[in-house]
């Protein structure tokens, strides 16, 4: 064997080992530490512009109340905000309108205590609305990158794409009923106390413990087909 085709091969392992040199950015990818499902706060937020002067909500604004209040019941978090313009070009029907809306809001079952009401510069505004808002969650994947320029083709890193486990992560936020879920730990419901009880005394007289099964439970197989 010549000496060169000995330093031909020498090199060959450092050669592999190169190809295989990941970054960090790119063992993270491998490890999809990207694709992290997390809860992202934002704010809620309900525009009433068009409250005629002098007068209170309409049946469609009354409407659009009802159906904030039931989402803030589902998904809200602190205090529901009531938020009327001042300096404006009717104070008047701005206070009466926001009061019709905290009516509407308590006969949907909201406590008093948990709706607060304020003010904002409506000055120069021709027809500042009414806002009502509160803060809630959405599940997102912040950590996907943007693969529009990536070159797909390059191969060099053998390492994962950075779109790897992006759209399923991205679909399962999707899916998460109540993003707040994931802010901190979650209380429980209480223990069936009379359940537990029930278990452990036929435990204790070594007796089955689980629910007796009825001809219900049982399933037949039909001879009809063979």
């Amino acid at each position: 064997m010549t000496k060169r085709f000995q330093i031909a091969l020498a090199g060959l392992p450092l050669i592999a080992l190169a190809g295989c040199m990941q970054t960090q950015e790119q063992i993270g990818w491998s490890n999809r530490m990207h694709t992290q499902i997390v809860a992202e706060e934002t704010t809620a937020e309900l525009k009433i512009g068009a409250v005629v002067s002098g007068e209170k909500l309409g049946a469609p604004e009354r409407d659009a109340v009802k159906s904030f209040a039931s989402f803030y019941q589902e998904e809200g978090h602190g205090a529901l905000i009531i938020s009327r313009p001042s300096n404006g070009p009717d104070d008047i029907t701005s206070m009466r309108a926001a009061a019709d809306a905290r009516a509407v809001m308590l006969a949907e079952g909201i406590d008093t205590t948990m709706i607060a009401e304020g003010t904002y510069d409506g000055t120069g505004a021709r027809q500042a609305p009414l806002i009502i808002s509160y803060r809630t969650y959405n599940a997102v994947v912040p950590g996907c990158p943007d693969i529009s320029h990536w070159d797909f083709a390059d191969l060099s890193s053998n390492s994962s794409m950075p779109s790897l486990g992006c759209a399923v992560n991205i679909n399962l936020a999707a899916m998460i009923a109540n993003p707040s879920d994931l802010v901190g730990t979650q209380p429980t419901d209480p223990a069936d106390l009379g359940r537990r009880t029930i278990v452990l005394t036929k435990y204790r007289n070594g007796e089955k413990t689980g629910a007796k099964r009825n001809i219900d439970s049982k399933a037949i197989i039909s001879s009809a087909v063979e």
